[in-house]
C-alpha cells in the first residue's frame, strides 16, 4: 500500500481475543503462571488463558514513538497526602491505607484495562498498515484469578520509606527529578509497565505520605489521569468495601531499582476480592477496552448537518457535551480520498500564511542534549487572587482558561520586546493540546456496515465510553494573540489599562476556540479529517519518513489549559472508622477520619528540544501554572521572568476587576 491508493484515513482497528502467546525475549512482562500439562488439563483455567489485542491508532503510535525514547512524553500527577485521624500506632493507619490502596489499584486496573497493558511491535501482516508507519500493538492478559491480579497490581505499586531525618516532601521531590523526569526511563518500559504508582512514606511524619502516579502518555492525558486519581481514592475511602485482614505485601522502590519484581503472596479472601471487582468478568470485559480515537470518528465526510445548540469553547468540555449521530452509512472510498486530498491541501496552504512568530531564546549548544534536563517550577495564585479571577470571569462571559492566554500572551510579549528589540512586528502564537472527546461517538460503527446486517460478526463490539474512559483523546491546534508589551502596573490608571488588554485578548482567544471548535457542518467536518491528518504528519516528522514536506507553524510557547480539576478531583475524602480494637481514642475531628489532598501538580518528560511547555488548571479554589522547563535549553531567568510576568498582570487584573 503507497500514499497514492491510500484513502487517507484507516479504521477498523478493533480488540480481538487470541490464545496467549509467551512473551518474546524482547518482552520483560512479568510472566503469567505457568500453564498446565497433560492430556486430561485441557479445561484448567490456565490453559484457556486469552490475550486481547488492538493495533495503535495514530495518536497513541505517535505518543509510543516518543517513548521508546527514554521516556520522552511520560506523565506525572503529584499529590502530598495527609491521613486526618488518630490511631495509636500511627503508623497503623499508614500501613492499613496501604493496603486498602493496593486493593483500590487492583480495582482501577480492571475497570481501565489500558492501565495493565503492554506495547509490543505486531506480528507483520496482522494489521492493516498504513504507509510508512510501523505497526504496534496494545497486549491485555486479563488474570485468571483475584491473587494473580493483587500480585500483578502489587508489581505496579512501589513504596519508598525515607532515611531518617528526611521529609517527605523532600524524598518525593527526589523521586521526581530522578526517575520520574530525568534519566533513563527507570519505572516504565513499554513492554513491561505502562502506570505506576509510587508512597512516599517516613517514620518522622507517619501521617504524611507523597503520592506519584507516573504513566505512559500513550494510555492517559491530562484529563484522565486526573479522572484516575478520583476514582482511585474514592475507592480506597468507600465505606462499603470491606477491609483486607492482613496487611499487603508492598515492594520497595529501591528493591525494584535493583531487578526484584516479585512480590510475596497476599492472602485476600475470596468475598474480599470479589467485592472489591479485582477481575472483571470475561463478558464484561468488552465494554471496558478503549478504542483509538480514529475509530470514534464520524464518518468522513459527515452526513446531513444536525443543529447543535451553541456552547462556551473550553478545551475542557464537560463529558455530556452532545456528540453528533452516526450517519447509517459510511463515506465511499472515493470520497474519502478526495476529503484527504482537499484536507491535506488546505492544511498545507494555510501553513504557508498562518502568522509567523518570534521565540524564546536558547542556550547555546551544537545539538540539543539527547535527553531534556526536566524540571516544573509553578505559579500558584493566592487564594483571594483567583476567586477575583474567576468572578471577573464570570461577570464578562469568558472561560478562565481564555483569561489565562490572554496574561502568558502579555507575559511572553514584555519578554520578546527586550531579547528581540530589533525584529519587527510579529504575533504571539501559542499552541496547544485539547480534548477530542466532543467530537467522538459513544458508540462506535459497524467495520462493515453492509456486512453488519447479515453478519453479527460484523456488528459494533462493546467499547469504553470516550467521554469517561482512561485513553489519550486530544488533539491540538493554535492561536495567534497581539504582541503587548505593558509593563507592570504601578497606579490606578495603569491597572485599568492592563485590565482592559487583558480582557480584550481573553476574548479574542475566545473568538478563535469558537471558530475552531464550530458546530458548523462544513467546518466540522474539516476538522474532524484535519485532525487525523496532522497528528499524522506529526507521526511521520518524527520518523522521517514523510513523503511531503510538512512544516507545522512554530509556537511562542505551548501551554495546555486542562480547566476546573475541582469538578474532578476532591481536596479530600472520608475515610471509613477503624475498628473499635484498633483506636485508642476518637477520630481527631468530628468529621472522623479524613484523607487530605494538597500540592497537585502535573506534568510530562518533555520532548528532546521542546524547550517549554506549560499546564494550567484550577483545584482548590486556586488557579494554578506548572511550567516544563528544559535547563538545558532555556535560561532559567527567562522562565523566572515569564511566570513573574503572568503574576504581576494577574494580581493587577484581579485587583481592578475583582470585587
Amino acid at each position: 500500500m503507497s500514499f497514492s491508493t491510500w484513502p487517507g484515513y484507516l479504521a477498523g482497528h478493533r480488540w480481538s481475543s487470541e490464545p496467549f502467546s509467551p512473551a518474546t525475549a524482547a518482552d520483560r512482562r512479568p510472566p503469567p503462571p505457568p500453564l498446565a500439562t497433560g492430556d486430561d488439563d485441557d479445561d484448567l483455567p490456565q490453559n484457556r488463558r486469552q490475550q486481547w489485542t488492538r493495533a495503535l491508532g495514530i495518536l497513541e503510535a505517535k505518543f509510543d514513538k516518543a517513548t521508546q525514547r527514554d521516556g520522552q512524553s511520560d506523565t506525572f500527577v503529584r499529590l502530598a497526602l495527609t491521613l486526618d485521624l488518630n490511631l495509636d500506632p500511627p503508623h497503623a493507619a499508614t500501613t492499613a491505607f496501604l493496603s486498602r490502596l493496593l486493593l483500590a489499584w487492583a480495582s482501577l486496573r480492571a475497570k481501565h484495562p489500558l492501565l495493565a497493558c503492554t506495547v509490543r511491535d505486531a506480528p507483520q501482516g496482522k494489521h492493516a498498515p498504513i504507509p510508512l508507519v510501523d505497526s504496534r500493538e496494545f497486549v491485555l492478559v486479563p488474570p485468571l484469578d483475584a491473587a494473580e491480579a493483587l500480585s500483578q497490581a502489587a508489581q505496579t505499586l512501589l513504596v519508598h520509606s525515607v532515611e531518617d531525618g528526611e521529609s517527605v516532601q523532600a524524598a518525593a521531590d527526589e523521586v521526581q527529578d530522578r526517575y520520574v523526569l530525568n534519566g533513563p526511563r527507570a519505572l516504565l518500559a513499554q513492554d513491561e509497565c505502562l502506570a505506576r504508582l509510587v508512597v512516599v512514606r517516613s517514620e518522622r511524619e507517619p501521617l504524611e505520605l507523597g503520592f506519584v502516579l507516573v504513566i505512559s502518555h500513550v494510555i492517559s492525558d491530562g484529563l484522565s489521569v486526573f479522572k484516575l486519581v478520583n476514582e482511585l481514592f474514592s475507592l480506597a475511602s468507600s465505606p462499603e468495601l470491606p477491609e483486607a485482614p492482613s496487611s499487603a505485601p508492598c515492594l520497595s522502590l529501591s528493591s525494584f531499582l535493583d531487578g526484584t519484581r516479585e512480590v510475596e503472596a497476599w492472602d485476600v479472601p475470596a468475598d474480599v476480592a470479589t467485592a472489591w471487582r479485582v477481575v472483571l468478568p470475561e463478558n464484561e470485559l468488552a465494554s471496558h477496552l478503549p478504542l483509538a480515537n480514529e475509530e470514534l470518528y464520524p464518518s468522513i465526510p459527515l452526513s446531513s448537518p444536525t443543529p447543535t445548540v451553541p456552547v462556551q469553547p473550553t478545551e475542557n468540555p464537560s463529558s455530556t457535551t452532545s456528540l453528533p449521530p452516526a450517519p447509517p452509512v459510511p463515506a465511499s472510498t472515493a470520497r474519502r480520498r478526495w476529503l484527504w486530498a482537499i484536507t491535506r491541501t488546505l492544511i498545507m496552504a494555510r501553513q504557508r500564511r498562518f502568522p509567523r512568530t518570534l521565540y524564546f531564546p536558547r542556550l547555546e549548544a551544537p545539538t540539543p542534549p539527547p535527553q531534556a534536563r526536566n524540571r516544573w517550577p509553578q505559579l500558584r495564585f493566592e487564594r483571594e487572587t483567583s476567586q477575583r479571577l474567576i468572578r471577573l470571569c464570570k461577570t464578562e462571559g469568558i472561560s478562565p482558561s481564555m483569561l489565562l492566554y490572554s496574561l502568558i500572551s502579555l507575559s511572553v510579549a514584555r519578554i520578546f520586546r527586550r531579547v528581540h528589540a530589533d525584529k519587527p512586528y510579529h504575533p504571539v502564537v501559542l499552541g496547544f493540546p485539547f480534548s477530542a472527546r466532543p467530537f467522538l461517538q459513544r458508540t462506535p460503527p459497524p467495520v462493515d456496515a453492509g456486512a453488519a446486517a447479515d453478519d453479527p460478526a460484523h456488528a459494533p463490539r462493546g467499547s469504553s465510553d470516550p467521554a469517561t474512559d482512561c485513553a489519550i483523546r486530544i488533539t491540538f491546534g493554535c492561536i495567534a494573540m497581539p504582541a503587548l508589551a505593558l509593563d507592570a502596573p504601578t497606579d490606578p490608571a495603569q491597572r485599568a489599562l492592563v485590565g482592559a488588554t487583558v480582557l480584550r485578548g481573553a476574548r479574542l482567544a475566545k473568538a478563535q476556540f469558537a471558530r475552531l471548535l464550530s458546530q458548523e457542518h462544513t467546518r466540522r467536518t474539516v476538522f474532524v479529517a484535519g485532525m487525523y491528518t496532522m497528528i499524522l504528519d506529526r507521526l511521520l516528522n518524527g520518523t522521517g519518513r514523510n513523503p511531503i514536506p510538512y512544516n507545522e507553524p512554530r509556537t511562542a510557547l505551548n501551554a495546555s489549559m486542562i480547566g476546573d480539576v475541582d469538578r474532578l478531583l476532591p481536596t479530600s475524602f472520608a475515610l471509613p472508622s477503624p475498628s473499635s480494637s484498633s483506636s485508642s481514642s476518637s477520630t481527631s475531628s468530628s468529621s472522623g477520619p479524613t484523607l487530605r489532598l494538597h500540592d497537585v501538580a502535573i506534568g510530562t518528560r518533555l520532548h528532546r528540544g521542546e524547550g517549554m511547555l506549560l499546564e494550567a488548571f484550577t483545584w482548590d479554589g486556586q488557579v494554578t501554572l506548572c511550567l516544563g522547563v528544559d535547563d538545558g535549553l532555556m535560561d532559567p531567568r527567562l522562565v523566572d521572568e515569564l511566570l513573574e510576568g503572568v503574576r504581576e498582570l494577574g494580581e493587577a487584573v484581579a485587583h481592578e476587576g475583582g470585587v
